[in-house]
Protein backbone atom coordinates (compact mmCIF):
# COMPACT_ATOMS: atom_id res chain seq x y z
CA UNK A 1 0.00 0.00 0.00
CA UNK A 2 1.02 3.83 -0.41
CA UNK A 3 3.22 5.30 2.53
CA UNK A 4 1.08 8.26 2.14
CA UNK A 5 -2.43 8.67 0.50
CA UNK A 6 -3.02 11.66 -1.34
CA UNK A 7 -6.10 13.39 0.76
CA UNK A 8 -8.08 13.31 -3.06
CA UNK A 9 -9.02 9.63 -2.38
CA UNK A 10 -11.90 8.39 -0.48
CA UNK A 11 -10.74 5.29 1.86
CA UNK A 12 -12.35 2.82 -0.50
CA UNK A 13 -10.48 4.44 -4.03
CA UNK A 14 -7.54 4.17 -1.80
CA UNK A 15 -8.20 0.53 -0.55
CA UNK A 16 -8.61 -0.96 -4.18
CA UNK A 17 -5.72 1.14 -4.99
CA UNK A 18 -3.97 -1.32 -2.61
CA UNK A 19 -5.55 -4.61 -4.03
CA UNK A 20 -4.91 -3.83 -7.43
CA UNK A 21 -1.24 -2.30 -7.28
CA UNK A 22 -0.02 -3.62 -4.26
CA UNK A 23 2.91 -0.93 -3.67
CA UNK A 24 2.24 2.35 -5.10
CA UNK A 25 3.19 5.93 -4.35
CA UNK A 26 1.63 8.98 -5.69
CA UNK A 27 4.66 10.79 -8.14
CA UNK A 28 2.66 13.72 -9.22
CA UNK A 29 -1.33 15.30 -8.97
CA UNK A 30 -2.19 16.34 -12.46
CA UNK A 31 -5.79 17.08 -12.17
CA UNK A 32 -7.26 20.33 -13.68
CA UNK A 33 -9.09 21.12 -10.86
CA UNK A 34 -12.91 21.03 -12.40
CA UNK A 35 -15.58 19.01 -11.39
CA UNK A 36 -14.07 17.20 -8.82
CA UNK A 37 -11.89 14.97 -10.81
CA UNK A 38 -8.43 14.09 -9.38
CA UNK A 39 -6.04 12.90 -11.65
CA UNK A 40 -2.57 11.06 -10.21
CA UNK A 41 0.34 9.80 -11.23
CA UNK A 42 1.71 6.71 -9.32
CA UNK A 43 4.69 4.80 -9.45
CA UNK A 44 4.32 0.62 -8.92
CA UNK A 45 6.39 -2.04 -8.80
CA UNK A 46 5.34 -3.23 -12.74
CA UNK A 47 5.53 0.96 -13.54
CA UNK A 48 3.72 4.41 -14.02
CA UNK A 49 0.08 4.42 -14.14
CA UNK A 50 -2.28 7.16 -14.43
CA UNK A 51 -5.62 6.96 -11.50
CA UNK A 52 -8.31 8.75 -12.14
CA UNK A 53 -10.85 9.64 -8.93
CA UNK A 54 -14.01 11.33 -8.40
CA UNK A 55 -17.20 10.83 -6.64
CA UNK A 56 -19.47 13.00 -8.37
CA UNK A 57 -18.72 13.39 -11.80
CA UNK A 58 -19.82 11.03 -14.47
CA UNK A 59 -16.46 11.07 -15.98
CA UNK A 60 -14.97 8.29 -14.74
CA UNK A 61 -18.27 6.15 -15.96
CA UNK A 62 -17.49 7.55 -19.40
CA UNK A 63 -13.96 6.63 -19.20
CA UNK A 64 -14.69 2.98 -18.30
CA UNK A 65 -16.94 2.53 -21.02
CA UNK A 66 -14.89 4.31 -23.68
CA UNK A 67 -11.99 2.01 -22.37
CA UNK A 68 -14.28 -1.04 -22.75
CA UNK A 69 -16.12 -0.13 -25.83
CA UNK A 70 -14.50 2.57 -27.50
CA UNK A 71 -10.95 2.67 -27.69
CA UNK A 72 -9.12 -1.02 -29.59
CA UNK A 73 -9.18 1.04 -32.89
CA UNK A 74 -6.71 2.83 -31.32
CA UNK A 75 -4.35 0.43 -30.17
CA UNK A 76 -1.16 1.44 -28.27
CA UNK A 77 -1.94 5.11 -29.26
CA UNK A 78 -4.50 5.32 -26.32
CA UNK A 79 -3.80 3.96 -22.60
CA UNK A 80 -4.36 0.75 -21.88
CA UNK A 81 -6.74 -0.02 -19.08
CA UNK A 82 -5.57 -1.59 -16.11
CA UNK A 83 -8.50 -1.81 -13.65
CA UNK A 84 -11.80 0.44 -13.05
CA UNK A 85 -14.73 0.48 -10.38
CA UNK A 86 -17.36 2.91 -11.48
CA UNK A 87 -19.12 2.22 -7.75
CA UNK A 88 -16.59 3.88 -6.25
CA UNK A 89 -15.29 6.30 -9.15
CA UNK A 90 -12.04 4.99 -9.87
CA UNK A 91 -10.18 4.25 -13.32
CA UNK A 92 -6.37 2.63 -13.29
CA UNK A 93 -4.77 2.86 -17.03
CA UNK A 94 -1.34 1.90 -18.36
CA UNK A 95 0.90 5.58 -18.61
CA UNK A 96 1.89 6.72 -21.77
CA UNK A 97 5.23 8.01 -22.11
CA UNK A 98 5.65 11.70 -23.85
CA UNK A 99 4.34 15.38 -23.74
CA UNK A 100 1.34 16.86 -23.84
CA UNK A 101 1.13 18.60 -27.44
CA UNK A 102 -0.59 21.62 -25.94
CA UNK A 103 1.98 23.62 -24.94
CA UNK A 104 4.82 21.49 -26.72
CA UNK A 105 7.23 22.23 -29.63
CA UNK A 106 4.55 20.40 -31.81
CA UNK A 107 1.39 22.14 -30.87
CA UNK A 108 1.05 23.74 -34.44
CA UNK A 109 2.65 21.42 -36.98
CA UNK A 110 0.23 20.06 -39.57
CA UNK A 111 2.09 16.86 -39.42
CA UNK A 112 0.29 16.48 -35.73
CA UNK A 113 -3.27 17.47 -36.95
CA UNK A 114 -3.01 15.05 -39.45
CA UNK A 115 -2.15 12.26 -37.54
CA UNK A 116 -4.75 13.48 -34.75
CA UNK A 117 -6.58 13.60 -37.87
CA UNK A 118 -6.01 10.04 -38.53
CA UNK A 119 -6.53 8.37 -34.89
CA UNK A 120 -9.75 10.47 -35.00
CA UNK A 121 -11.10 8.25 -38.09
CA UNK A 122 -10.08 5.10 -36.27
CA UNK A 123 -12.05 5.98 -33.06
CA UNK A 124 -14.68 7.35 -34.93
CA UNK A 125 -16.47 3.69 -35.40
CA UNK A 126 -20.26 4.01 -36.64
CA UNK A 127 -22.79 3.10 -34.18
CA UNK A 128 -26.76 3.14 -34.57
CA UNK A 129 -28.99 5.81 -36.95
CA UNK A 130 -31.23 7.71 -34.43
CA UNK A 131 -33.73 10.53 -35.06
CA UNK A 132 -33.95 11.14 -31.78
CA UNK A 133 -30.52 13.24 -31.51
CA UNK A 134 -31.61 16.54 -33.12
CA UNK A 135 -34.69 17.13 -31.39
CA UNK A 136 -32.70 16.76 -27.91
CA UNK A 137 -30.09 18.89 -29.46
CA UNK A 138 -32.68 21.83 -30.02
CA UNK A 139 -34.02 21.22 -26.57
CA UNK A 140 -30.62 21.44 -25.01
CA UNK A 141 -30.15 24.90 -27.34
CA UNK A 142 -33.22 26.22 -26.27
CA UNK A 143 -32.41 25.53 -22.56
CA UNK A 144 -29.07 26.88 -23.00
CA UNK A 145 -30.47 30.22 -24.63
CA UNK A 146 -32.86 30.87 -21.95
CA UNK A 147 -29.71 30.11 -19.16
CA UNK A 148 -27.75 32.55 -21.58
CA UNK A 149 -29.72 35.48 -21.09
CA UNK A 150 -27.71 38.46 -19.46
CA UNK A 151 -24.21 36.27 -20.28
CA UNK A 152 -24.83 36.79 -24.67
CA UNK A 153 -25.57 40.46 -25.90
CA UNK A 154 -29.50 39.90 -26.52
CA UNK A 155 -28.94 40.43 -29.99
CA UNK A 156 -26.56 37.41 -30.53
CA UNK A 157 -28.98 35.12 -28.63
CA UNK A 158 -31.48 36.50 -31.43
CA UNK A 159 -29.08 35.53 -34.48
CA UNK A 160 -28.40 32.01 -32.65
CA UNK A 161 -32.18 31.17 -32.38
CA UNK A 162 -32.84 32.40 -35.88
CA UNK A 163 -29.88 30.49 -36.93
CA UNK A 164 -31.67 27.08 -35.67
CA UNK A 165 -35.16 28.11 -36.08
CA UNK A 166 -35.39 26.84 -39.69
CA UNK A 167 -33.43 23.36 -38.77
CA UNK A 168 -34.93 20.55 -40.07
CA UNK A 169 -34.16 17.06 -37.40
CA UNK A 170 -32.46 14.50 -39.64
CA UNK A 171 -31.54 11.08 -38.59
CA UNK A 172 -27.91 10.93 -37.74
CA UNK A 173 -25.62 8.11 -37.37
CA UNK A 174 -23.90 8.37 -33.91
CA UNK A 175 -20.28 7.61 -33.77
CA UNK A 176 -18.02 6.45 -31.22
CA UNK A 177 -16.78 10.26 -30.22
CA UNK A 178 -13.99 11.37 -27.92
CA UNK A 179 -16.36 14.45 -26.82
CA UNK A 180 -12.76 16.93 -25.95
CA UNK A 181 -10.54 16.10 -29.23
CA UNK A 182 -7.95 18.95 -29.39
CA UNK A 183 -4.00 19.26 -28.42
CA UNK A 184 -4.57 19.54 -24.17
CA UNK A 185 -5.41 15.83 -24.53
CA UNK A 186 -3.16 14.78 -27.58
CA UNK A 187 0.62 13.27 -26.17
CA UNK A 188 3.31 13.06 -28.52
CA UNK A 189 6.52 10.77 -27.79
CA UNK A 190 9.54 11.21 -30.52
CA UNK A 191 6.49 12.93 -32.83
CA UNK A 192 4.30 10.20 -32.33
CA UNK A 193 0.93 11.01 -31.03
CA UNK A 194 -1.55 9.21 -28.97
CA UNK A 195 -4.93 9.82 -27.85
CA UNK A 196 -5.76 10.63 -23.74
CA UNK A 197 -8.81 11.56 -21.60
CA UNK A 198 -11.93 10.15 -22.39
CA UNK A 199 -14.10 11.28 -20.04
CA UNK A 200 -16.48 13.12 -22.33
CA UNK A 201 -16.78 9.90 -24.36
CA UNK A 202 -20.39 9.20 -26.17
CA UNK A 203 -21.89 8.14 -29.16
CA UNK A 204 -22.58 11.42 -31.06
CA UNK A 205 -22.36 12.90 -34.88
CA UNK A 206 -19.26 12.56 -36.16
CA UNK A 207 -18.76 16.58 -36.47
CA UNK A 208 -18.90 16.81 -33.38
CA UNK A 209 -15.46 16.10 -32.22
CA UNK A 210 -14.29 18.67 -34.80
CA UNK A 211 -16.11 21.66 -33.26
CA UNK A 212 -13.27 22.19 -30.27
CA UNK A 213 -10.67 22.06 -32.94
CA UNK A 214 -12.62 24.58 -35.60
CA UNK A 215 -12.79 27.38 -32.79
CA UNK A 216 -8.97 26.69 -31.14
CA UNK A 217 -6.86 26.64 -33.65
CA UNK A 218 -8.52 26.44 -37.36
CA UNK A 219 -10.55 29.52 -36.81
CA UNK A 220 -9.47 30.56 -33.37
CA UNK A 221 -6.61 33.14 -32.29
CA UNK A 222 -4.06 30.73 -31.48
CA UNK A 223 -1.37 33.42 -32.62
CA UNK A 224 -1.69 34.56 -29.07
CA UNK A 225 0.36 31.42 -28.43
CA UNK A 226 2.61 30.92 -31.71
CA UNK A 227 2.74 34.12 -34.48
CA UNK A 228 3.49 31.68 -37.05
CA UNK A 229 -0.12 29.68 -36.64
CA UNK A 230 -1.74 29.06 -39.68
CA UNK A 231 -4.88 27.68 -39.03
CA UNK A 232 -6.14 26.99 -42.26
CA UNK A 233 -2.71 24.72 -42.77
CA UNK A 234 -4.01 22.94 -39.72
CA UNK A 235 -7.31 22.43 -40.93
CA UNK A 236 -6.07 20.87 -43.96
CA UNK A 237 -4.26 18.57 -42.42
CA UNK A 238 -6.43 17.19 -40.46
CA UNK A 239 -9.21 16.67 -42.75
CA UNK A 240 -6.54 15.31 -44.95
CA UNK A 241 -5.95 12.94 -42.41
CA UNK A 242 -9.15 12.41 -40.89
CA UNK A 243 -11.01 11.97 -45.06
CA UNK A 244 -14.04 13.80 -44.79
CA UNK A 245 -14.80 17.80 -44.06
CA UNK A 246 -17.68 18.87 -41.50
CA UNK A 247 -18.76 20.87 -44.57
CA UNK A 248 -19.94 17.09 -46.14
CA UNK A 249 -22.82 17.47 -43.40
CA UNK A 250 -23.85 21.79 -42.83
CA UNK A 251 -26.72 21.21 -40.85
CA UNK A 252 -25.49 18.51 -38.21
CA UNK A 253 -22.27 20.98 -38.44
CA UNK A 254 -24.40 24.27 -37.74
CA UNK A 255 -26.58 22.60 -35.05
CA UNK A 256 -23.50 21.27 -33.45
CA UNK A 257 -21.55 24.68 -33.28
CA UNK A 258 -24.11 26.56 -31.87
CA UNK A 259 -25.01 23.88 -28.92
CA UNK A 260 -21.41 23.67 -28.07
CA UNK A 261 -20.74 27.69 -28.09
CA UNK A 262 -24.11 28.01 -26.11
CA UNK A 263 -23.18 25.18 -23.19
CA UNK A 264 -19.78 26.53 -22.71
CA UNK A 265 -20.82 30.14 -21.97
CA UNK A 266 -23.44 28.39 -19.42
CA UNK A 267 -21.13 25.73 -18.24
CA UNK A 268 -18.19 27.61 -17.72
CA UNK A 269 -20.75 30.35 -15.68
CA UNK A 270 -21.86 27.81 -13.72
CA UNK A 271 -18.41 26.48 -12.46
CA UNK A 272 -16.87 30.10 -12.56
CA UNK A 273 -14.41 29.66 -15.49
CA UNK A 274 -13.81 33.06 -16.32
CA UNK A 275 -11.83 32.07 -19.53
CA UNK A 276 -13.71 29.55 -20.71
CA UNK A 277 -16.86 31.46 -20.60
CA UNK A 278 -15.18 34.05 -23.06
CA UNK A 279 -13.92 31.34 -24.92
CA UNK A 280 -17.84 30.53 -25.61
CA UNK A 281 -18.62 34.03 -26.08
CA UNK A 282 -15.73 34.42 -29.00
CA UNK A 283 -17.25 30.91 -30.06
CA UNK A 284 -20.55 32.71 -31.13
CA UNK A 285 -18.89 35.75 -32.30
CA UNK A 286 -17.54 33.32 -35.08
CA UNK A 287 -20.26 31.29 -35.89
CA UNK A 288 -21.97 34.61 -36.29
CA UNK A 289 -19.81 35.63 -38.88
CA UNK A 290 -19.84 32.10 -40.86
CA UNK A 291 -17.86 29.60 -38.95
CA UNK A 292 -19.54 26.82 -37.69
CA UNK A 293 -22.64 27.78 -40.40
CA UNK A 294 -21.44 27.13 -43.87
Amino acid sequence: MATSVPDVLTSQQARLLDEWLGEWEAEEDMSWGVQGIHVLRLRTASGLVVAKASTTSHHIQRELRAHRRMTAPLGPRAPRLLHGDSHAGLVVTAWLPGRLVEGGPLEFEPDTFEQAGKLLALFHQPGHETASYDPAALHKIRDFAERAVGLVPPDQLRELRGLVATHRPAPRVLYATHGDYQPRNWIEDGGLVSVIDFGRAGYRPWVTDLVRLEHEYFAGDARRRDPTHDGAALRAAFCAGYGREPAEEPDSWRLDNVLQALGTVVWAHDVGDVPFEDAGRQMIIRILEGHGAP
